[in-house]
Parts: structure tokens; sequence; C-alpha cells
């Protein structure tokens, strides 16, 4: 018995060592490919020394005294850091566009690409010789061991993609051919009930200099899009020999999409394009001019000379608006005519609440979480309950009480689609369960269209838009069902569902049990322990409508499991020296060992904003690293500083 113990325990010893060893292991390989912010670099491909100061939240403020070197260095520190999301983004652009086509570009673009591509391949050049565990962790475990250079042509596919996304995503997935053939020929089309959004969307509104406390205007733009570690957005301060440029960059282009430079601050809002009108999405072409664009805006001089860049160049589907220390100015020089949406409607209350804003109020704004979806259903979907007795009650009194006392939180409820509280959940359970009874009849396999909230469908089916109300009624059934019975079982059906889950005590319910973001590390598709690791979970406000936005509707059996959102959000104002203000939802960098992987994300869920200064003076308190590069010549070789001679 005493030998079957020894050997027992020193089998357990051996598999706690083996297992001990290999994660340190493991550890190391994966801590190998932390960049260092302190460290300087002698590579090839520079005309002059770069300077590279990153500060608390590890933004990187690039000096150098041409906008080739600085260019070079961009494309530097986005390999450094996000290494991998680069080859993730360049294999996406070559399966959708596979050809390198030569383009007729601005020479100054041109150059900032090659000096761009440049700069990513001095950092791969730097991993290929080892001892950085090949510059990020997925690629460890890649099938490739070599890596393609970097090439202009890269950075334009990359580029398409991107304006690709803003586009509807209806004729991509196929969705006008599946809708042809399964409407019913007895229920009245409604346009919404096909609509679909782009993968990411542009927002961007100002105010004037005569609403403002300062007296000049103030641009907030917001990106929103899928939320997934490491961010999409890339935050970088340019400072060239004519001025900086600060903003959010895209890893794999060198240019600031939404920024600014010490005269004017841009950005750009969406609009729809039907598919008709581009049915291949953005050529290469209207690529190329969207890049140039966006160089010149880092050196325009005013908002007139910014807009008269944009007026050539600017594609189908963006409007572009531009603030000076005096102007606020757009191209189309008239505000492009649009359907109102939900988010229009709340955000014109916002800005008419009060005359003047301040940038806090402005963030305010961007921050709020009132749903108008909620203001203009709500009374739609209760009308016939809130003022008389459930005509339905199968389960007793105590499941009228219950309906009783949602009904009347609803009732006294302002549409706050607050986390800590129960009638966001209420709310949307409801309007759950009741485009499931619309809609899962007509459509058993198009789960898309009545898991994803669609309330614009649901807002005119229920005032009998054009006789939409048919659509509550159930084909195979007799009677003919009405809005008002599907309305009174839906939220019996919401009640089920929510007392299944949380019990009967309604006041403990909240909207952040289920409404939890979950941001996955997007090298890793399938769930596991390890994506629980490294990924960020945590209850979250908002709903797809508010200001904040939080999309849900992926998932069947977690109907408001967030996926998607605002991805980025600034506010700017020419005439503070602070120079602008952001929130992102994650960190600068793609690794999940360093400290700035996630350390963004408190701030953000909080709503706190980070200053973005063009100021190195500022930006050098608490700075997170300095690093030089240096040219390479033959008398000194490319090498790092950790290197020997």
């Amino acid at each position: 018995m005493r030998r079957l113990f020894n050997i027992l325990l020193y089998g357990f010893l051996a598999i706690c060592i083996t297992v001990s060893v290999g994660s340190g292991l493991v550890y190391f390989l994966l801590s190998a490919s932390v960049p260092d912010y302190d460290e300087d670099f002698t590579v090839a491909g520079l005309g002059g020394p770069v300077d590279i100061l990153r500060d608390s939240s590890a933004v990187p403020h690039i000096s150098a005294t041409s906008a080739a070197d600085v260019y070079f260095a961009i494309g530097f520190v986005h390999a450094q850091d996000r290494l991998g999301q680069l080859l993730r983004a360049r294999r996406k652009a070559e399966a959708s566009w596979p050809s390198d086509e030569t383009l007729s570009v601005a020479p100054a673009v041109s150059d900032a690409l090659a000096s761009y591509a440049a700069g990513v391949n001095a950092w791969l050049e730097l991993v290929s010789e080892g001892g950085r565990g090949r510059g990020s962790p997925e690629l460890l475990i890649a099938d490739e061991r070599s890596i393609a250079a970097w090439t202009p042509g890269d950075s334009l596919r990359i580029a398409r993609s991107f304006l690709n996304g803003l586009r509807p995503g209806s004729a991509r997935e196929g969705m006008p051919s599946i809708s042809g053939a399964i409407i019913p020929t007895d229920r009245p089309r409604v346009p919404e009930l096909l609509a679909t959004d782009p993968q990411q969307r542009l927002n961007a509104w100002a105010m004037d200099g005569d609403r403002t406390a300062t007296g000049t205007p103030i641009l907030a733009a917001e990106i929103s899009g899928s939320l997934s570690l490491p961010s999409k957005w890339y935050l970088a301060d340019l400072q060239f020999s004519t001025g900086p440029a600060i903003g959010a960059t895209m890893p794999g282009v060198p240019f600031a999409i939404v920024g600014r430079n010490a005269r004017v601050a841009w950005a750009f809002r969406s609009l729809p394009v039907p598919d008709e009108e581009a049915p291949g999405g953005p050529s290469s072409m209207q690529t190329a001019g969207f890049l140039t664009m966006l160089e010149l805006f880092a050196r325009s001089a005013d908002a007139n000379d910014a807009t008269r860049v944009a007026a050539d160049m600017l594609p189908k589907g963006m409007e572009a608006l531009v603030i000076d220390r005096e102007t606020v100015d757009r191209w189309p020089k008239e505000e492009a005519v649009r359907a109102s949406s939900f988010r229009d409607i709340r955000l014109a209350e916002l800005e008419t609440r009060q005359s003047i804003f301040s940038t806090e109020g402005v963030m305010g704004v961007q921050r709020d979480t009132v749903s108008s979806v909620a203001r203009t259903l709500l009374p739609l979907m209760a009308k016939e309950l809130w003022f008389v007795q459930s005509r339905d009650s199968t389960e007793g009194t105590d499941a009228d009480s219950l309906r009783r006392e949602l009904l009347d939180r609803l009732a006294s409820w302002n549409g706050e689609m607050d986390r800590y509280s129960p009638e966001p959940l209420l709310f949307w359970t409801w309007v759950w369960a009741l485009q499931q009874r619309i809609l899962k009849d007509e459509f058993p396999i198009a789960k898309q269209l009545w898991t994803r909230p669609n309330p614009d469908f649901l807002y005119a089916v229920l005032s009998d838009r054009r006789g939409s109300a048919i659509w509550c009624d159930i084909r195979p059934s007799s009677p003919r069902e009405t809005c008002e019975k599907q309305v009174r079982v839906a939220l019996d059906d919401a009640l089920g569902w929510l007392v299944d889950r949380y019990g009967r005590d309604l006041s403990t319910w909240t909207w952040g049990e289920e409404h939890t973001l979950d941001m996955q590390w997007s090298p890793i598709s399938s769930r596991g322990l390890l994506t629980d690791l490294l990924s960020l979970q945590a209850p979250i406000s908002g709903d797809p409508f508010t200001q904040f936005l939080t999309s849900f509707g992926v998932e069947e059996d977690r109907p408001f499991l967030v996926s998607a959102g605002s991805n980025f959000q600034t506010v700017m104002s020419i005439s503070e020296a602070a120079g602008s203000y952001y929130i992102s939802p994650a960190g600068q960098s793609g690794h999940p060992l360093s400290r700035f992987y996630d350390n963004l994300f408190p701030s953000w869920i909080q709503g706190e904003y980070l200053t973005m200064s063009t100021d190195l003076s500022l930006a050098r308190g608490g700075a997170s690293g300095i690093s030089r590069l240096t040219p390479a010549t033959s008398d000194n070789p490319r090498m790092s500083e950790g290197q020997s001679e």
C-alpha cells in the first residue's frame, strides 16, 4: 500500500512539474512578443532619426523631419502593436480583391503608402531574426513559417474593405433573393423588414460656435462596428514638420480616418447607398481618392479648404463634416436628406434641450442611453393593457399581479437603458417575444428576420401603416389574430421566459444580466477556457438605438448579448489646447500579456473620456515609453539597441 501511495504521489508530482514547465515555456514564448516601448532600433529605409513617445495610454506621438519618416514610423508601430491584426486584415482583403491593381494615385499618397510598407517590413525583419516570439501570439501556431513582405497594394485593399463595410449587407448576404421568394402575397411589403445594417457605420454631428461655451465649433464623431480585441482602431499622433495630425488610424492604413490637425478637425457620416447604385462596392480608384482626401485633410488650412478636397474625392455614401476655429462645413454642402432613425430622433431632442454646450455636454450626448425606441413602441404595445386587466389570464391572480407590476414599472419608466434597472429587460424581452410572434410563422428558417431587433418594422405594424397590421395574423390559424391579441400573448411569453431564468421577484431583474458585453480576442473564434480568459465581459447600458450604441440580436439563445456598438467616440474643438477627447473600448496593444491590452476598458464602460493631445509636453507626463528609430548606414548596420556589434 505504501509503495502504491509513493507511485501515485510521484506521478502526481511529475504531472505538476510537467504542467508548470509547459506553462512557463508557453508564457515565455508569448511574453517574448510583447514590445518594449523604451527599446531603440537602427533600421534601414529611414531618411533621418524618428522619436516615438508613447503617452500614459500608449498612444504613440511620432516626430520626424520628413513626412516619409513619419509614415514609416506609423507602419513600424502598427506592426509592433498589432502585427496579427495586420496580417488578418490583409488575408481578408486579399480574399475579397485578389488582384493587385496598379493605381494612379497622388504622389504624396503613393510615397506615404511606400513608406508605411517599409516601416511594417522593418519590424517584420526584426521579428524574423528571432527572439520576439514571431511578433504576435497567434503567429506561434500559424501554419506559414514566413510572412510575405507588406506592399502598398495591401494598404489599398484594406482601405477598400473598410469602405465596402459601410454598405448594408443585404446584397452580399443574398437577402433580396430570399425575401422575394418568402414574402407571402397577402402581406404588404414593409421595406423596413428586409433592411440590413452595414458591418460598420460612421456618425458625426457638429455644434456651431454660437451654441458652444467657447464660441468655437465642436465636432462629435463615432465609429461603430463589431466589438472585439484588439479594437479595429489605433490612436496615433503624427507630428509632421508642417504640424501635427492626431486621431483614429486603422492598422494597415497610415492616415487618420477621424482626426484633427492644429487648424481643422474632420469626421464622416455614413449615408445609405442602394446596392443597385454600387453593386460591386467601392472601386480601386475610389479607394485611392479616399486615401488622397485623408492625406490632404491632415494638411488643410481651414474648413473650406478641406471641403474643397472632399468635393472631388469623397466616396458615394459618405458625408464629410469639418470644423475650424470659426466654421462648420460639410460636403455635400446641403445636409443629406435621409429617413429619420430612432437615434436621430433622440439626438434632435438632446440638441434642443439646451442652448449652449460645453465639450463635457457634448460628451454627455454621445454617452446618452435613453432609447427613443422604448418611448415610441411602448405606448403602442401597452395602450390596451395599462388601463384594463388582462383578458387572457390563465394562470390565476398571481400571474395577473406580476403582469400588473411589470406594466406599472413600464408606465413610469423614461426609457433609460440602465444596466442596473429591470425596465429595459422587461421592455426588450417583450419586444423580442412580440417580433417572434409576428414573424416566426412566416419565416421559420430566416432567423435573422425575427431575432434581430427591428423596431421600424414593429412600428409600421402596430400603427397599421398601409394595412401592415395584417402581419399580426398567424396564417395557418383561424380565427384571425389581431395585434392587440399578439401583444398580450407576447407579454405572457416574455414573463414566462424571465421567470424561468430569474424567478418571480421582479425587483431583482436587471438589464445587465442579459445585456452583457462579450469582447473576444479576434484570433480565436470558438468558445473555450482560453477564449474566456482573453475576453472582456461586463454588463453594459444602452441598446442598438441609443446614442451610446450597443447592438445585440445575433444569438437566439442569448438574444441580448452585445457583440457590436460604439467602437470609438471623440469630441474635438480646435480652440482647446488639450486637442481632443476620445473613448475606446480596449487598449492600444493587441497582445493579451501587455498592460495596454485592455487598459481603456474601465473608462469606456464608465463613460470617462481621455485627452488626446498634440502637445508633446502634455504627452510626456506619465509616458509609458520613449523610443528612437535611427537610419542604418554602412558604418551603423541595422540592429536593435540590445544587440551586440
